[in-house]
């Protein structure tokens, strides 16, 4: 009776184990994602002649692509872009509302990374993936192996390492451009990656950061040579200062910054034999195609146009050597953009489209003034970041001010600026309603209670947010803004998918082609076409 009660049991488990060893052969052995920083896809259909036949051509020609992806976020920077492809959520939900974020306990604009209770390696910035509330992409696929999944991310700026990385990577890396070297958090176990760790002590960073950046090919080439009169190209050393006072240097944004993202990740890969094993391995890669002193998004000048073609060979190396080892069947590549304006203000006002530059710090000036008007001479202000003012909650309390008063009143003041489209009081925001599609319901998806401002404001098409040093804050104030979207490898066919989608649903998406849990505050959903693609 014990006999067959064993052979009973084993009969029920033996085939719940073969259904396992047959889900894990029918996932990719590797992953690669790929952001790049100011991609449009006006510029790669610009340059599309000029690309060689394996890099973004490749990817694109034998492919799955989206004609209309966009973001259903407003636009606030890197980190918040990221985190809502790999959530498949926004920032409502992942908590990660910008690049930077006012804290009310520190009175002061911080890194939304910042977290004092991390340490820095090589570095003395204190981050990790601390306030991204939910789990990502690559989250559920390192849980869904049992923790077996080898997960790498190596980006040029520390917003895109960490919310590549997620929670669950082994390390992330980023560049340093003070100091010129690898960077990184004591979040993740494996603290600097052994290879970025010795690309900084061997010399090959530097070898990297100090390469001149010359024209790839002669200046009469370019398409943009039309627009771009300098016959004798440019030149740049990626160790000059950004500014005459700073330490920071331009390296970020040259083409020396693409070389050795790449680089680092094929070391990775190579080193640390990424998809060899039975699991799916992860590795995510950021690159740029913005240029030092960039005052136009459109394909207007030598620098942006050069980047593209030394990118676009990059990519072509990276994918010879991932299809030699791992093979284009076992690989699963995903790449996509930010948020960008096609047109910068200066473009559109000199074609006499209206368009302008909205800077807080004045503005802010002057609606505090307005209130001591109203209220007395105090600091009725008390921070303000990326279109959300904070106001003195403590000295409105003590003066006996009804608190939501003082907010409509600053809200309908802030409608009297130039540029302004439209004012809300947090408790407007975060309750909003409306279509998916609707700027209503953008704005409350990029909020965050523990972020938001008391009052928020949205600007005119056209119009974008800087700092005091011209630096924007968000890269797009456009009512819809669309971003390049491709597959390719493993179970992908060449398809073009014209319906509509939003960003957040290419997380479930990848989700469901690898049988695996969704992130835990998916707002998006699977793209069916996607999945038709699939050789099940």
């Amino acid at each position: 009776m014990k006999l067959f009660r064993i052979l009973y049991i084993i009969s029920i488990l033996l085939p719940l184990n073969i259904f396992g060893q047959q889900t894990n052969t029918n996932r990719p052995r590797l992953i690669v994602g790929i952001m790049v920083d100011g991609l449009q896809q006006k510029h790669i259909d610009l340059l599309w002649t000029y690309f060689d036949s394996g890099g973004f051509k490749k990817i694109i020609e034998q492919g799955t692509g989206f004609e209309n992806m966009s973001y259903n976020i407003v636009s606030a920077g890197n980190a918040s872009d990221i985190a809502t492809v790999m959530s498949g959520s926004v920032p409502y939900y992942h908590g990660i509302a910008g690049n930077l974020h006012y804290s009310r306990s520190n009175d002061k604009v911080q890194s939304v990374l910042f977290d004092d209770q991390e340490i820095g390696i090589g570095t003395k910035e204190t981050f990790s993936a601390h306030n991204l509330l939910t789990s990502t992409l690559n989250d559920e696929i390192v849980m869904a192996s049992g923790n077996k999944s080898k997960s790498y991310a190596v980006a040029i700026d520390a917003e895109a390492a960490i919310m590549m990385g997620g929670h669950t990577a082994n390390s992330v890396a980023w560049i340093d451009d003070t100091f010129h070297k690898w960077v990184t958090t004591g979040y993740y176990r494996e603290g600097l990656n052994r290879w970025a760790d010795e690309m900084n002590v061997g010399g090959r960073f530097k070898t990297y950061s100090t390469r001149k950046w010359e024209p790839l090919y002669s200046v009469n080439t370019y398409v943009s040579s039309a627009t771009d009169n300098r016959k004798n190209g440019f030149e740049y050393d990626p160790m000059e200062k950004v500014s005459k006072n700073g330490s920071t240097t331009i390296l970020k944004r040259t083409a020396a910054a693409n070389a050795l993202v790449a680089d680092l990740g094929l070391k990775i890969f190579t080193e640390e034999k990424l998809g060899t094993g039975p699991n799916t391995d992860i590795l995510m890669l950021q690159f740029t195609v913005r240029t030092p002193n960039e005052k136009l998004f459109s394909m207007q000048t030598l620098e942006k146009e050069d980047i593209y073609l030394r990118l676009d060979k990059e990519i072509q190396f990276l994918l010879q050597q991932i299809e030699a080892r791992t093979g284009a069947d076992k690989t699963l590549i995903y790449m996509f953009g930010n948020q960008n304006d096609v047109h910068s203000p200066n473009e559109l006002g000199k074609n006499k489209v209206p368009a302008g530059y909205f800077n807080a710090s004045r503005s802010m000036a002057l609606v505090n003034t307005y209130l001591m008007a109203i209220y007395g001479q105090d600091r009725w202000i008390e921070g303000y970041y990326g279109k959300n003012i904070f106001l003195n909650k403590k000295k409105i309390e003590e003066k006996k001010l009804n608190f939501r008063e003082v907010q409509q009143q600053v809200a309908d003041f802030m409608l009297e600026f130039e540029g302004v489209h439209s004012a809300f009081t947090s408790t407007q925001i975060l309750t909003m309603g409306g279509n998916t599609s609707s700027e209503m319901l953008r704005l409350r998806n990029s909020s965050h209670k523990s972020s938001a401002g008391d009052v928020v404001i949205t600007l005119l098409p056209g119009w974008l947010e800087v700092d005091d040093k011209m630096n924007p804050v968000g890269e797009s104030n456009a009512i819809i803004s669309y971003t390049p979207a491709y597959f390719y490898g493993w179970n992908v066919k060449k398809k073009t998918i014209n319906k509509p989608y939003q960003v957040t649903d290419l997380a479930p998406t990848i989700s469901r082609m690898l049988n695996i849990p969704m992130p835990n505050a998916v707002v998006g959903s699977p793209v069916t076409e996607m999945l038709e693609t699939i050789d099940n």
